[in-house]
This record gives structure tokens, sequence and C-alpha cells, in this order.
């Protein structure tokens, strides 16, 4: 890893620290539907939709599968739905190859290591606990219903950290969009989706955490 002059490294989470990414697919197209056919349609999308706020993943499906607007109540259904089944399943998932090392290593260095998610809070903190990272992180912001790069620009305010000082590691061109968006360097994570295919301007993509901690 090449650190000179970094001081914060942030994480995204899901994809990147954990290997959640199906996982939360699957948990969303249940919590829309019982469909087996509508699910697999859910899925399929969700993956596709990387470094997006959840409120913007459950609107997008509701237009684009579901079809039709939202019923009264029925956006917040989903939210909860999807709450309540995802955050039992993301606490079972496994980490990313190379995640618990390169967390470590970063400590050693004595560089300030950041979980930052679209999951809102609580959730993730429940989530990175149950996996054993919680004591490997100094900082765990989550989001909610607003995009990446407003996540992050909250958490550039809240520490007055300096951007040039700072690194992402992202798996999602809104981690990308984010990053740019901030002027804070990038390194891409993807295990061969050809996510970044076509962008430039960052480091990688490495397929893991493992890979860009040996590089």
């Amino acid at each position: 890893m090449h650190l000179d002059g970094i001081r914060q490294v942030i994480f995204d989470v899901n994809g990147v620290l954990i290997d959640s990414n199906l996982t939360n697919a699957q948990s969303m197209a249940a919590a829309f539907t019982g469909d087996s056919g509508l699910r697999e349609r859910i899925v399929a999308r969700y993956l596709t939709l990387t470094g997006i706020d959840r409120g913007t993943k459950i609107r997008r499906i509701q237009e684009e599968i579901i079809g039709r607007p939202f019923e009264e109540g029925e956006y917040e259904l989903r939210w909860e739905g999807f709450k309540r089944i995802g955050g039992t399943a993301m606490r079972r998932v496994p980490l990313m190859p190379g995640c618990e090392e390169v967390l470590d290593e970063l400590g050693r260095r004595n560089i300030t290591r950041i979980a930052l998610s679209n999951t809102p809070v609580s959730e993730l903190e429940q989530c990175l606990a149950a996996q054993g990272l919680h004591g490997r992180l100094e900082v765990i912001r989550g989001g909610g219903d607003w995009t990446k790069a407003e996540s992050l620009r909250r958490l550039l305010e809240e520490f007055h950290y300096a951007p040039d000082e700072c690194l992402i590691v992202g798996d999602g061109r809104g981690d990308l969009a984010a990053a740019r968006q901030a002027g804070i360097a990038f390194v891409a994570i993807d295990p061969g989706t050809g996510e970044f295919d076509g962008e430039s301007g960052f480091e990688g993509p490495y397929p893991n955490l493992a890979s860009w901690g040996q590089a």
C-alpha cells in the first residue's frame, strides 16, 4: 500500500470490508415480494446499484421492476423490511479477503481507519461489532436517504479532515463520484464485475483488500 501523506483511510463497507453485496440484494428482494421471478429481477438490478443510498435503491426498484407508484406507507414498509431481514443476514456474511490484515496494518501505521457506508449507522455498528471489526475502526459513520457524497461531506466537516490527507476505498461508481466531488484519492475494489470499466484517475481496480495490501 502506497500511503505517503495519507492520515485517514475511508472504507466503504459492503463489498469492501464484508462480502455482503449478494446477501443485501437478496434481502432487498425479500423485503419487496415473495414471488421468485420478481426476486430474481430485483437481485440482478440491486447488484448494479453500487454506491447508492438505500432510499434511492428502493425507489428505483419500485419504479423499474414493480412498475407502479408506492401506496401510502409502502416505502416505509420496504425500508423497515430490508432493515429487519438485511440486518440479520449481514452479521453472518464473511469478511472480504485481506480485511483484517489491511486494517491491522493501517493501525500499526497510526492511520485513522474509517467505515463510511450507506447503511444507517445503528445497523452498521451492530454489523461491524458482530463481525469483530468494531475495534479495528476509529470512526464509523452510516448513511440514510441521501447520497454517498453527502455522507462524505458530513464526515469531512465533522472531523475537519483535509481531502489531500484522505484516501477512499470503494467498490462502486457512487463511491468514486463522491471521492471526485470531494477531491479525495480513490482505490477501486472490483472482484470482476467491470464496475469501473471506462473510468480512470484512480488506483486499481483490485479484486479485494488483500490484493491492494500487497501492491
